[in-house]
């Protein structure tokens, strides 16, 4: 999944914690998990350095400038989307918490190619066993609109669960 994805949901799921930021982040943390078993798309990474399949030593060229733009744009889009659909005044530290720990277990394991130790060897053990086998790789059309779809149907389940829409619905 793209950190954006990544990110909106866990928001989402902090939304029901707006007092309570270190169990948001720990449910957005675990998020990362359930969303990466899902066959999904993600986008290619260009940096041996980057890549935690490689680990290579950090060189900078235009690969690394490539991949810190896409990455960090993504991050960005999907902190600014969180807080965009769910941020409140009471609940802002937790869904910026709820985003964040969503998508920490993708920069740890590119910390994990360049410092093999525990814990992080055995959280990226884990993410290896848990993450699909199965990837969208050919359809970017399939693979990005399913990670939309995806967050649509959170958004909205969100909103349904928040603002009792069925309610107000069955009601009239």
């Amino acid at each position: 999944m793209i950190l954006s994805t990544h990110a909106i949901v866990g928001a989402a799921i902090a939304s029901f914690l707006p007092s309570h930021p270190t169990a948001a982040f720990v449910l957005g943390f675990a998020s990362h998990f359930v969303l990466d078993s899902i066959p999904h798309w993600d986008y290619p990474i260009r940096s041996a350095a980057v890549d935690p399949k490689i680990g290579a030593p950090m060189t900078f060229d235009r690969a690394l400038l490539r991949d810190a733009v896409v990455i960090g744009s993504d991050g960005l889009l999907g902190i600014l989307g969180a807080l965009l659909l769910f941020a409140s005044s009471d609940g802002l530290w937790s869904i910026l918490l709820g985003a964040f720990g969503a998508m920490l277990p993708d920069p740890l394991h590119t910390i994990h190619a360049h410092f093999p130790y525990e814990p992080l060897r055995t959280l990226q053990r884990f993410h290896r066993w848990i993450h699909s086998d199965k990837r969208i790789k050919e359809d970017i059309i399939l693979g990005v609109g399913s990670q939309i779809a995806l967050v649509a149907v959170m958004v909205g389940l969100t909103m349904v669960a928040h603002y009792g829409v069925l309610d107000q619905a069955l009601a009239k």
